[in-house]
């Protein structure tokens, strides 16, 4: 497949230096062999243009996306003055976890949580982890004998995508929770008129927020994803046919990688490890 911008494919005329010239002002993607591998490296962490520390601030500002282009009122920028919108910042890994939880033979969901988050291509932080629980909770319960299709797997996926960023801080809600109650949603076939099935998304929701917010610790997607995942297994034999599982050992290594790290309080921080700890 190939983008169909003009100077863009294979031969003499797009070279991959100016592809990658060209992509930063078109959007383009193809590499210098007509591929649509993505060429434009993303920084893992901090700011996904040039690596730089995320300002959080209360007062919204007008900026435009450094990918697409797009104008919006935001935040967060980094200190260099760069803005990746939530679709740009999500493209990659939102792909990454519906090609893995639709293919994956897997049953337990923190092994799972780690495979995806393992891809070079997966950021440290980011509203790619909101699609990212439900995604690994409809796909684990499904390879446990439920009755789920790929269709509700993408769908859930999509929900969580649209969660923005920033959600825990701004709005008091982790897009990780909120993850957990799409995913039991679609397995009970929740919506907002049906009584019973409503109650009991806002009810693992809440017991997923609970987990959560009793860590006074700035954001962290890999561990409130952790959380998420761990408090679905055990409240699931209450609210679902199929208990799920989250039983794989985890242990955080992207200590280096995180700026807020919590250190040694982390219920994830590895307790014997040979590496350098950030904190504790």
């Amino acid at each position: 497949m190939h983008c169909g911008q003009e100077n863009c494919g294979p031969g003499e005329g797009c070279g991959k230096q100016q592809a990658q010239e060209e992509a930063k002002i078109t959007g383009c993607n193809c590499t210098a062999d007509g591929s649509d591998e993505v060429i434009l490296e993303k920084h893992q962490s901090g700011c996904m243009v040039c690596g730089a520390e995320l300002v959080y601030q209360q007062e919204e500002s007008k900026v435009n996306c450094h990918y697409c282009g797009k104008s919006f009122s935001v935040t967060a920028v980094c200190k260099d003055g760069h803005y990746v919108c939530d679709n740009c910042h999500s493209q990659d890994a939102v792909q990454i976890i519906e090609s893995v939880c639709l293919n994956t033979k897997e049953t337990d969901m923190i092994a799972l949580l780690g495979r995806i988050r393992s891809h070079n291509k997966f950021p440290v932080h980011g509203p790619e982890h909101h699609g990212l629980v439900p995604g690994i909770i409809l796909a684990t319960y499904r390879n446990l004998g439920g009755k789920i299709t790929d269709e509700m797997i993408c769908r859930g996926i999509r929900r969580g995508a649209q969660i923005p960023g920033g959600q825990c801080g701004y709005m008091g809600a982790c897009g990780a929770a909120l993850g957990v109650g799409i995913g039991f949603g679609i397995i009970l076939d929740s919506n907002p008129t049906n009584a019973q099935t409503r109650q009991r998304v806002l009810q693992v929701t809440t017991a997923a927020l609970e987990k959560i917010s009793a860590q006074k610790a700035a954001r962290c997607c890999q561990r409130e994803s952790w959380l998420a995942l761990k408090t679905g297994a055990e409240i699931s034999d209450k609210y679902l046919p199929i208990k799920l599982k989250a039983d794989e050992l985890f242990q955080c290594e992207q200590m280096q990688q995180n700026a807020e790290c919590m250190g040694i309080s982390c219920p994830i921080f590895p307790r014997v490890s040979k590496c350098c700890r950030k904190k504790g």
